[in-house]
């Protein structure tokens, strides 16, 4: 597969899944627009894929959480590269949130800010350049029960509407040539439960368990990225409105 000359923006680009799909597309020359809102990490995501690419990598710091800033990203991907083929929504957050919580509706309004408002926005803004361009959208959610056991009312709820929003965006843009698809993986071993601040002690009992899947093995974030490249590609030319599972067989187990 080859990327030459295809524009592609990566939301969640600094670290866990969203870095592995930034060097992923860079092994394959694509041209990256990188976002997080991390800047130190989103600087070392871009500079790794520079290396690969062996040229510039654009990278934007914003807070998807906040309009402008997903404005900023998508002008500043125009003016670099006049153009946007691929977007990969993959930034998010993820809050222990249980019906008993007295700030329930402040955390699931978090969420849902951060995980699916803001990919709504995004698209919406993406929208005229990728019919232009007959791109495509690749939105990452994830296994609905993966994170049952840390509490995920806000969780759970975002990923069902984001493989619903799949679906929906996916019947609209057809006419447009625009593909839009989703991968849900299962547990993949990042930084998510440090960031929800899960005792460090729980968490590593997580992956333990989560370990002991079908497959006896986590999701490696390089097992996401290689699908999401697929995807992506003229191979998956006639996919769309389909969420794909990567989870080590989790699907068949009762985790």
């Amino acid at each position: 597969m080859s990327f030459i000359n295809k524009v592609v923006l990566v939301t969640g680009a600094g670290s866990g899944i969203g870095q592995a799909i930034s060097l992923q597309f860079a092994k394959y020359t694509a041209r990256l627009s990188l976002v997080d809102k991390d800047e130190a990490n989103l600087k070392k995501t871009g500079e790794q894929c520079q290396k690969l690419i062996r040229a510039k990598v654009l990278t934007t710091v914003a807070e998807l959480r906040q309009e402008d800033d997903i404005k900023k990203a998508v002008a500043n991907t125009k003016a670099e590269f006049g153009r946007i083929d691929i977007v990969v929504n993959c930034a998010g957050i993820y809050k222990p949130t249980s019906i008993f919580d007295s700030n329930l509706v402040e955390l699931f309004d978090d969420v849902m800010a951060s995980n699916l408002r803001s990919v709504v926005f995004l698209i919406s803004c993406v929208v005229d350049e990728l019919a232009e361009t007959k791109g495509n959208i690749i939105n990452i959610t994830g296994q609905m029960r993966a994170l049952g056991a840390f509490k995920g009312i806000a969780y759970q709820t975002v990923i069902a509407a984001l493989e619903h929003l799949t679906t929906s965006l996916a019947s609209d843009l057809a006419p447009k040539g625009v593909r839009v698809n989703s991968i849900s993986p299962g547990v993949v071993k990042t930084n998510i439960l440090e960031n929800a601040g899960v005792k460090p002690e729980e968490s590593e009992a997580f992956w333990n368990e989560a370990s002991s899947s079908p497959l006896n093995k986590l999701v490696k974030t390089e097992d996401v990225a290689e699908f999401v490249t697929f995807l992506a590609s003229d191979k998956a030319r006639a996919m769309t409105g389909c969420t794909y599972s990567i989870d080590a067989g989790l699907g068949l187990s009762r985790f």
